[in-house]
């Protein structure tokens, strides 16, 4: 992992680079924005983001039976979720999802809290598995908040196997979370995932990613619901993909001229601003023009 993360910054020409795609297709289920590399042979990718506040749309909910504390809680149908991937044969998604968690030795019934999770696919003995993977909610260390500003990175650093670490650069401003955190048991630590199985990667061409999402319960593949739910801003900056040059791993600045802007299900709903090295993402379904039409 050290000789990714004390790559240097490499701005040169790269001998037979891919173009990015020049048009996407967009996946029913979410409102999400995605920026997608070329396949080409990256080995993963580093970025620093900081964390959105979210709103839910408080008429979209369910009641659902916790098995843990054994009553009916609301769960809003609209969830956030912030990560990044690497692709080379299966896909594989890295990054901050919204969670209840453990405050003053009990389980909210509320989210309040990103934490990380991870969802790899691979193959065994000839079948497809998909898991889905996460810190455990009693690991209040790895407590992330709105506001917050992380480094996360996802690298190869073993044929066919990924590896991520993720590290709280500074904490929040927000009084809200500044006071969860403050009560929380532990502080904060460097997450460092084992290796885990990723078919092709170190080997073969493969796709990076970023993305930000509205995430709708049990809608994947199907229809993307209409909400009010918003993702405010949330900024990525030092977004930089992964390769080796000349025999050393550099990393090359993920710029708008290696990625291609994906805005589904309608490029309304959201709204993107550079400001020099940085770009700022919004969510916001609510605006849509099209809603009884959609």
């Amino acid at each position: 992992m050290d000789k990714f993360l004390n790559a240097k910054i490499y701005t040169g020409k790269i001998d037979n680079e891919i173009s990015k795609p020049d048009s996407y297709r967009c996946f029913n289920g979410a409102w999400y924005y995605k920026a997608l590399s070329s396949k080409d042979y990256w080995l993963g990718i580093d970025a620093v983001v900081t964390l959105p506040l979210f709103e839910e749309d408080k008429e979209r909910f369910a009641y659902i039976h916790d098995s843990v504390t054994n009553k009916e809680i609301i769960r809003y149908n609209d969830t956030p979720s912030v990560y990044v991937g690497v692709c080379s044969d299966f896909e594989n998604d890295i990054g901050f999802a919204w969670f209840r968690g453990i405050i003053d030795g009990k389980i909210t019934d509320e989210k309040f809290t990103f934490r990380p999770f991870y969802r790899y696919i691979y193959k065994e003995n000839g079948k497809e598995v998909n898991t889905y993977k996460g810190s455990k909610i009693e690991e209040v260390e790895y407590y992330y908040f709105p506001g917050d500003k992380v480094r996360i990175t996802v690298v190869s650093t073993s044929l066919n196997h990924l590896r991520f670490r993720i590290e709280l650069l500074e904490p929040t401003k927000i009084e809200k979370y500044q006071k969860i955190r403050d009560s929380l048991s532990k502080p904060n630590k460097i997450f460092l995932s084992e290796e885990f199985p990723a078919p092709g990667a170190g080997i073969n061409l493969t796709e990076v990613k970023r993305v930000n999402a509205i995430d709708q319960y049990g809608n994947e593949g199907k229809p993307t619901q209409m909400t009010n739910a918003k993702v405010n801003e949330c900024i990525w900056e030092d977004v930089y993909l992964f390769r080796e040059v000349s025999g050393e791993i550099v990393k090359v600045p993920f710029t708008s001229e290696r990625f291609i802007r994906m805005l589904c299900p309608m490029e309304e709903a959201f709204i993107i601003k550079e400001d020099k090295h940085k770009e700022i993402v919004i969510i916001n379904p609510g605006v849509v023009s099209k809603w009884k039409n959609y």
